[in-house]
């Protein structure tokens, strides 16, 4: 095909309206090109997010369980994170400076 061939099936007005039609839709409408692009990126952030938020829920789900299943456990947590102890006990807590 010659440059004049394409050049004249260009110029059809059904060419040239559907030519107008993507531009327009690709770069001027509302959902543009870069739009969607963006908003594909956003969604991908907060699936990943979704997904490390579960697994915090995951943790906090165990940690929930061993507290209201296992008295054990209940008690591991009440000494280890707010410093409980039984009447006749003394605990000492000793830092590290590193």
């Amino acid at each position: 095909m010659t440059f004049r061939r394409i050049l004249n099936k260009l110029s059809n007005r059904y060419v040239i309206a559907t030519l107008v039609f993507v531009l327009v839709i690709l770069f001027f409408d509302q959902f543009n090109l870069r739009k969607q692009v963006n908003l594909h990126r956003e969604l991908k952030e907060q699936e990943e997010e979704i997904e490390h938020l579960q697994s915090h829920i995951a943790l906090y789900r165990d940690s929930l369980r061993m507290v209201t299943e296992d008295p054990v456990g209940m008690e591991q947590i009440a000494r280890e994170k707010y410093y409980m102890k039984r009447d006749n006990e003394v605990v000492y807590k000793i830092e590290d400076k590193e």
